[in-house]
Parts: structure tokens; C-alpha cells; sequence
């Protein structure tokens, strides 16, 4: 077997959205990236079908939201039967922008049209995935790893040297096997099936359709307009422990339980047994190899956590690798990943653990509960939101990383700004260190109507530094003299923008860019009633904050973090 060597920067095992997503990220910061997946082809599987709203913010950080949005359903009408009668018919429309959140919906679209327009984008980039290429071995030292790849149509084998290695290769990963690392859990009773097929009989209107009785769980929603749903089903045993897999006939029998025997399911295009799992790694890095979504936490479907959960690891990573291979940080940076991310998955876990009994358990006491309290709570609209907001991913973060900081060194700054007590509590209640930064509708210098993630879209930091309601020509001076310190310490690695509360752009600042905020939208946002200084890191999280906006505390912070340019 013919062996050859190639050399790149990060190696990604595995072509899912987790994959997809970091080698997208990568590649647009200019680094060197392989993708290398055992799949001969892609897949056409439903399998995860939901982009929650904190995702749909990082595809528009790539790029390719509209995409997304284009290809997907944000529309959702709901018919839910409880006891064979129909106990729930909710039209849920979609949500307009809100304040700070410019993606607030659902959007259901199936996964290989997600990883579709994930693998569009990283072509746009100059990038390609390598398929039928399966990870045979993983040998690391101190200055890379090289991995073995097998070519499953010659056999030929390569060994490709990188300096990282990042397994995005599923619940079953063959790079965390390979390294070590364990998982730890434990499976769910119930079992289910699974499946892509056409059906005809159910209304063409996007209604999603599930049943909950005694019978277990039946669910039915619409992928695409053209008739392919996806089939989900909870299964029991038989009285000698033998379960029934995933059929056309079998779903058929199962529709025709519920009542619904004139529906006809035809043309199946994926069919799947599971049984729910609950597991997280020890660790997410083991020197240069590091895990990222399902190879690094599995979980019930529950919720819709599980693919967007992924995609979200990767975005974390990405701009980490960057700043290491440029030698802008030092190794430990790779640390705050799995510091950061996997207080997440374990909140994700109990998350889902706790909505998938709630839904899918064949307990009597827990049927009790969803058909006589569950289901009816859901015709609040309150209940409804809060339990939407809670899938979104919008309140994820990072307050207790070792990457986040604040400063609060007193109102006056000596040159007439004064923040008063008021200032100071709004402030101390506004986005933390660590928190999401929240968008917010600005105007460019000239008056173009923006937005902030607009202004934060790219692979750099972004400084704002907030003119607050008592700006003066003093304070905007001492502002434009921060950004130009912070700039010649991070270079290109951060753009600096002075936010200012009005629609005149002030004299003396043709050297330093300048965003108007002529509602205080921005303002309001970011508690900023007085001057003060936000740092948001590239993947979109507030990495250190301080009132007011002078330079010392978050050249300090940055010294911490990352290795600084001399200043100029």
C-alpha cells in the first residue's frame, strides 16, 4: 500500500455540522485545514433538524445565515394529541427581530441541508472535505501530531502531520477511542425509531403532528415541501424482550394506531434505531488532540440541543487554535476551551435528561404528569416562550472563565466625566464579562443605519468604547487615545469603534472609528449611562468590560491572555 505524508495546521475528523462549522472558521482566519470524513459520500439523513438562535448568530458570523433561513421553516404549527384526542393546535408564527436579538426562531431545516450550506461555505473559502478517508491512528509529540487516514476505495494509506488534531467524529469517535479519553454515562430505557419517508394523507401546511398515550410516542414533522417527513416513535419490548425496528410497516401500524390509517408512508430514505444515551468526556483535550460535539458529550434528542451544542464547541475552538498557531497566545489558551465548554454540556445534559423524561417516559406517575399538567401548561404563551428561550442558546456564557474580566476604577477620570451611583448600579445589572454580547441597532460615522454584529462579524475582537450620557470633548480625546493603545497592542486582531450617543460625529476623531447610537439603542444594551469600555472576544462573548474606558485595565487583562505587540 502506497504511503504518503502532507503536512497542515489542524486536522478535523469528521464532516458533521461541528466539523463543518471549525473548519469554516478556520479557514477564513487563513489557516491550514483538512477535513477528512469516512463517509464515501454525503449523507442525506434528517437526523438533527433544528438551528436554534445562538447558532443561526454564528452562521451569520460566517456568513451564512441567509442560507439557513432560506433553506428552513421558521413557521411552526403544532398538533398534539394527548388520550387519543387532540389536546393542543398551535400556530406558531414567526418571531420579528427583537431587541438585541436579530435571530429569534427556530428554523427547521434537515441536517444534510444544513451541512449542505456549511460545506458551500468552506468551498467559498478555498477548503474541501476529503471523504471515504478513515482515521486508522494517532501518534503525538511535542511539536505535532500524525495521524494515519486509509483510503477506503484504493487502501492506500496517508499519514498527515499537523499540529492539531480536532475529532468531531461523532457519539462513537474513533479519535477519542484512539486517545484515551473516556466518556462517561449511562443509556435510557426507552427505545425508538427513526425515519425519512414520504407521506401522503397529512396536510401540506408545515403542521408538525405528535401523539403522546398509552401506546408511547408518535411524532411526525415536515421536512421540505415536498412531501418527506421525518418519523419518530418510541418502541416497547414484547413479552420475550424482542424490539421491533425501524420499517415502513411498522410506522404504518403505528399511524394506523392513532387513528390516522388513511395516511400512506411510502419511499423511505433513512431508517434508524436509538436508544437514548447520556455521556460526557473527562476532558476535552489531551495535549494537541481535542474533541468537539458528540465525540465530547451525547444526550436525548430533547430539546434540540445536540447538533447546535456542537456547532457552538467549534466556534469556541476556532479563534483559540488561531491565536495559538500565530503565536498570539500560548498553549494554556486551549485550556479555557474545556473550561468553558464543558460546564455547558453538563448543563445541557441535565437539560435534556430532565426534558426527556418529562416527554418520553412510559412511567405511569410521568404519563400522569405530561397528559394532565405538561400538555395543557402549553397553551400559555408564557410557558411556551420561556421554554423556546431556554432552547435558544442565548443565555449561555462564560462568567466564571479564567478569560473573564472587569474593572470598575471609579466615576471621575479628571477630565469633567463623573459616573454617578445610578450610573454605577445600571452598569453593575448590564452585560457581564462573559455574558453574549447583545446586538443592537447603530449608524455608521456617516450615518448609514448598521448593526452591531454587523461591526463584529470577522475573525477580530472588537473594542466599543461608550461616550455614555455626559460625553465630553476631554473624554472623547482620552477614548481615541485607548483605542489607538489597544490597537497597537493586538494590531489587526481588533478593531476599535467609539460609540457615540447622538447622530453628530464629534470633531477630532478622523483617525478612530466612530459609531452613532441616536436611540441610545447600543447605550441601553450595554448599561452604558456613563463611559465605559467593552471588549468582545471574535467568537461574540464579552471578554472584559471596565468603567471608564481608560486603556490600563484592558491592556492588563489582554497581557494576561494574550502575548502583546510593543506599543507603538
Amino acid at each position: 500500500m502506497t504511503t504518503v505524508t502532507t503536512d497542515t495546521d489542524v486536522l478535523v475528523v469528521g464532516a458533521g455540522p461541528t466539523g463543518l462549522t471549525l473548519a469554516c472558521d478556520l479557514r477564513r482566519r487563513g489557516i491550514a485545514c483538512t477535513t477528512v470524513d469516512r463517509d464515501t459520500t454525503p449523507h442525506i439523513r434528517s437526523r438533527g433538524k433544528g438551528l436554534q438562535p445562538r447558532s443561526l448568530e454564528v452562521f451569520d458570523d460566517l456568513g451564512i445565515a441567509g442560507a439557513a433561513l432560506a433553506a428552513g421553516r421558521t413557521h411552526h404549527h403544532v398538533r398534539l394529541y394527548s388520550g387519543g384526542r387532540l389536546a393542543l393546535d398551535l400556530d406558531l408564527p414567526a418571531r420579528p427581530p427583537q431587541p438585541g436579538v436579530p435571530y429569534p426562531n427556530l428554523v427547521v431545516l434537515p441536517q444534510w441541508r444544513t451541512e449542505q450550506v456549511l460545506r458551500d461555505r468552506l468551498a467559498a473559502l478555498g477548503g474541501t472535505v476529503e471523504l471515504g478517508r478513515e482515521l486508522v491512528g494517532l501518534h503525538q509529540d511535542a511539536d505535532g501530531v500524525t495521524a494515519t487516514v486509509v483510503d477506503s476505495g484504493t487502501g492506500a494509506t496517508e499519514e498527515i502531520r499537523a499540529a492539531f488534531v480536532v475529532g468531531c467524529d461523532g457519539g462513537s469517535s474513533r479519535v477519542r477511542a484512539l486517545t484515551g479519553i473516556a466518556m462517561h454515562g449511562e443509556g435510557h430505557e426507552e427505545h425508538f425509531v427513526l425515519g425519512d419517508v414520504r407521506i401522503e394523507g397529512l396536510p401540506a401546511d408545515g403542521s408538525s403532528f405528535a401523539w403522546f398515550d398509552d401506546d408511547g410516542y408518535l411524532a411526525a414533522d415536515p421536512l421540505d415541501g415536498s412531501g418527506t417527513w421525518q418519523v419518530q416513535a418510541s418502541v416497547r419490548p414484547d413479552a420475550a424482550g424482542n424490539l421491533e425496528t425501524a420499517s415502513l410497516e411498522l410506522f404504518q401500524h403505528l399511524f394506523a394506531g392513532r387513528g390516522f390509517g388513511h395516511v400512506r408512508l411510502h419511499d423511505a430514505t433513512w431508517l434508524s434505531d436509538f436508544s437514548p444515551r447520556v455521556g460526557i468526556v473527562d476532558r476535552y483535550r489531551a495535549g494537541r488532540v481535542l474533541l468537539a460535539g458528540d465525540a465530547a458529550h451525547v444526550h436525548s434528542p430533547a430539546g434540540g440541543q445536540g447538533m447546535n451544542t456542537g456547532i457552538q464547541d467549534a466556534y469556541n475552538l476556532g479563534w483559540k487554535l488561531d491565536a495559538v498557531l500565530r503565536g498570539r497566545a500560548g498553549h494554556a489558551l486551549l485550556d479555557t476551551y474545556q473550561e468553558e465548554r464543558i460546564p455547558v454540556a453538563r448543563a445541557v445534559l441535565t437539560s435534556s435528561d430532565l426534558g426527556h423524561s418529562a416527554f418520553f417516559s412510559p412511567h405511569p406517575a410521568m404519563t400522569f404528569l405530561r397528559n394532565r399538567v405538561l400538555v395543557p401548561v402549553l397553551r400559555l404563551a408564557v410557558v411556551r416562550n420561556r421554554l423556546l428561550d431556554g432552547v435558544a442558546e442565548l443565555g449561555v456564557g462564560y462568567r466564571d472563565s479564567s478569560l473573564a474580566g472587569e474593572a470598575a476604577t471609579g466615576g471621575h477620570t479628571g477630565d469633567g466625566e463623573a459616573a454617578g451611583v445610578v450610573d454605577a448600579v445600571r452598569f453593575r445589572h448590564g452585560p457581564r464579562a462573559g455574558d453574549r454580547a447583545p446586538d443592537a441597532e447603530v449608524c455608521s460615522g456617516n450615518g448609514a443605519p448598521t448593526r452591531l454584529f454587523h461591526l463584529f462579524r470577522g475573525t477580530h475582537s472588537s473594542l466599543l468604547l461608550f461616550g455614555g450620557s455626559a460625553a465630553t470633548d476631554a473624554g472623547y480625546r482620552r477614548m481615541a487615545a485607548t483605542a489607538r493603545r489597544v490597537r497597537a497592542a493586538l494590531g489587526d486582531d481588533v478593531r476599535a469603534w467609539i460609540v457615540v450617543p447622538g447622530d453628530r460625529k464629534p470633531q477630532h476623531l478622523d483617525d478612530v472609528d466612530v459609531v452613532l447610537d441616536p436611540d441610545r439603542d447600543a447605550h441601553h444594551r450595554y448599561a452604558a449611562a456613563a463611559e465605559a469600555l467593552y471588549l468582545v472576544r471574535p467568537d461574540g462573548y464579552i471578554a472584559f468590560r471596565s468603567r471608564p474606558a481608560t486603556a490600563g485595565p484592558v491592556l492588563d487583562h489582554l497581557g494576561s491572555v494574550f502575548r502583546l505587540h510593543a506599543p507603538a
